[in-house]
């Protein structure tokens, strides 16, 4: 199976079947073997095991309770072809984080040995707080407060330095614990799968050929905004369904879900972040929030211009390829193509 992609996150990077197939992830795995695995791992008796009204479509999640009446979260997959080094690659993102004041998510452990089980897992400390996605009783003024706040985690995540551009090599991460870029600039990460995505949409009717051409050469003319020096740990998916908060003082309690997390620049958050769902306008307090830390360059807005316009690329094929492209989306790629008259 080809192993580099552009984004991975939530599935996108599945066929058609194997989507069909993870569906039934909860019919499929065996969840009496949690207690065992606690058991193994910590040495912690299980007492309640619960389902999360919320779930994801690449692996079966549950929280679990030990009878020493801590919380935990269990992730797992059903026993991929090959093991899924990724979830490593996770762990050693988090953790990065957390050590640069990033509240996120804390993996206790990864196994992904198949020595013991046929299949790959995390335990993590349960992570607590409300999902603005799915349940947001505050004001604008609120919400604004957790945009402010990703992005003042946009920079605090700007100041861990990478080796390398794009996803990580899953081979460095399993042999030696580090986190390093398969590719040599941002410019080879940004333009990855670019030609066959715009291919894909030319295909399915959305845009022309003559759109497809000067869509090619922006980011090609562009290589001179897009190359930086160094990169640095990005999340790649601050959506409103990967991070907590808090109900009373709407402070985020963690981020999660780093399946997307990449070696690039830092404005690719900021110019992603807005293009999932929100329930008010986002980049301007994600923008406030990284400038109250630190500075931004001077072409930021050139570069968020272009960072959101290769992740609505990206996300306007994933929804085409599984029948969810829908007018709203649409208008996104339209807006998208605005501040370059294309």
């Amino acid at each position: 199976m080809k192993d580099d992609f552009f984004y991975v996150g939530g599935g996108a990077a599945k066929t058609l079947e194997e989507v069909a197939f993870l569906k039934k992830k909860y019919d499929l795995f065996n969840i009496h073997i949690i207690k065992e695995i606690f058991k193994d791992v910590l040495n912690a008796q299980v007492e309640k095991i619960t389902k999360p009204t919320i779930v994801g479509l690449p692996h079966v999640t549950y929280f679990v309770r030990t009878k020493d009446k801590k919380e935990y979260c269990f992730r797992a997959n059903l026993g991929n072809e090959k093991p899924e080094i990724e979830l490593i690659i996770e762990k050693l993102a988090s953790d990065l984080a957390a050590k640069n004041g990033v509240p996120t998510n804390k993996i206790l452990s990864v196994d992904c040995s198949r020595k013991n089980y046929p299949f790959d897992f995390q335990i993590q400390e349960r992570l607590f707080g409300e999902n603005p996605e799915y349940n947001f009783t505050g004001t604008q003024k609120d919400y604004d407060k957790l945009s402010f706040q990703l992005g003042q985690i946009i920079a605090k995540l700007s100041e861990i330095k990478t080796t390398k551009f794009g996803r990580f090599s899953k081979k460095i991460a399993e042999k030696k614990n580090q986190l390093t870029g398969r590719l040599n600039s941002n410019f080879d990460y940004i333009i990855l799968e670019l030609e066959n995505q715009l291919q894909y949409i030319i295909n399915a009717g959305y845009i022309n050929k003559s759109q497809f051409n000067k869509i090619l050469k922006l980011f090609y003319d562009s290589k001179p905004l897009v190359n930086i020096k160094t990169g640095s740990l990005v999340h790649y998916d601050l959506a409103d369904h990967n991070f907590f908060y808090h109900p009373k003082t709407f402070k985020i309690t963690g981020i999660f879900d780093w399946e997307a997390v990449c070696s690039s620049d830092p404005v690719l958050d900021i110019g992603s972040a807005p293009t999932w769902k929100t329930l008010y306008e986002r980049e301007t307090k994600l923008i406030e929030g990284y400038q109250s830390l630190k500075k931004l360059p001077d072409n930021y807005q050139e570069k968020i211009n272009l960072y959101r316009l290769r992740t609505i690329i990206w996300k306007v094929v994933h929804n085409i390829k599984f029948d969810m492209l829908t007018k709203e989306r649409l208008v996104r790629l339209t807006k998208a193509l605005a501040p370059f008259k294309i």
